[in-house]
């Protein structure tokens, strides 16, 4: 069957350290991971495009196979798979440390008596610049068969990279693109060169409240989908964590809040990608931007259940519906 819906982002190992002395190690994660998994627990027609380095597990790659997504979006390099920490404190906080070796070695010591220097500091941001980009495929290695796709789902990644694609898919106006985006500091400046760049080609813009905050810092939600949208996307989707989700209809002129499903949380890691992947299915089979957030709030549902992102492979169709038909009577939608 051919893919529909094509997930673009890392994959990463993903150490993980609770704030109850809890450990998980080498669990498969990474965004574009997330997403497909996310996606994949409503169709059979999900692909994902991302780098895996020499110590990505096998296993790993033949569970997502088994699963039905499409790897041939696969690039392989003789490099490290992205690999951090995630440590969480008993604040609710969550903090990511790289463990990539030439990070690692230039990381500055939060017990050193001397300040990192700005060559020190300049040497550490260049270091996970490059880490980053060469985690993270380039439009040219897509194979010429996979473009021929419904949806494409842009994860999180440095913006000289998300441009790229941006470039690229400038010239496939009929493929529904939907944007998650790394922190962005223009602290208001909503005319920034590059944020109107990347928006012009969206038609779903869909940040964290953290990226929201980056944006424009002490944000107004409704002023701030307004401001997205009006520079291209039809759709601002905010994703809010415990508290669900904001979602903005720029042909109605009107903000849906989306309340989260009660699942039973394990692991918040992936949260926000498995909701991207689940949001661009159910915009496919709805093309109701409000349903299509329930099917992205059931997918990150299943998803938070567990340590790694693959056990939700497992979930099936009769699972995954049986939550929609909850979500459905939980929430209310009110108009902001």
């Amino acid at each position: 069957m051919p893919t529909k819906h094509l997930c673009v982002g890392s994959l990463a190992l993903n150490d993980t350290v609770y704030a109850d002395g809890r450990t998980s190690m080498a669990d498969p994660g990474g965004n574009a991971l997330y997403a497909a998994v996310g996606a994949n627990i409503w169709s059979d027609q999900v692909g994902i495009v991302a780098v895996a380095g020499y110590d990505w597990p096998a296993e790993y790659t033949d569970q997502l196979a088994h699963s039905g997504i499409d790897l041939s979006g696969l690039v392989y390099k003789d490099e490290e798979t992205l690999r951090a920490w995630t440590i969480y404190e008993l604040s609710g906080f969550r903090r990511y440390v790289s463990r990539n070796t030439e990070v690692v070695l230039l990381t500055p010591s939060p017990y050193s008596s001397r300040p990192a220097s700005p060559l020190e500091v300049a040497n550490f941001n260049e270091a996970a610049r490059q880490v980053h980009l060469r985690s993270s495929p380039l439009p040219q290695e897509l194979p010429p068969q996979l473009w021929e796709v419904d949806s494409i789902h842009l994860c999180p990644m440095r913006m000289e990279r998300l441009l790229t694609w941006i470039d690229f898919l400038k010239g496939k106006p009929d493929i529904f693109v939907s944007i998650d985006i790394l922190p962005h500091y223009v602290a208001g400046n909503f005319d920034d060169h590059d944020l109107v760049q990347l928006l012009s080609r969206a038609d779903a813009f869909m940040p964290s409240e953290a990226e929201v905050e980056s944006l424009m810092p002490l944000h107004n939600l409704a002023v701030f989908c307004r401001e997205m949208a009006a520079r291209g996307p039809k759709l601002v989707v905010v994703k809010q964590g415990d508290h669900g989700a904001t979602v903005y209809d720029r042909a109605q002129d009107r903000l849906y809040t989306i309340n989260p499903y009660p699942a039973e949380v394990d692991d918040l890691t992936g949260a926000g990608d498995s909701f991207c992947g689940g949001y661009a299915i159910g915009y496919a089979k709805t093309k109701d931007p409000v349903k299509a957030a329930w099917y992205g709030t059931v997918s990150a549902s299943f998803v938070i259940e567990g340590f790694g992102g693959l056990h939700a492979l497992n979930t099936t169709k009769a699972e995954a519906e049986t939550r929609l038909e909850e979500l459905r009577r939980l929430n209310r939608m009110i108009q902001a």
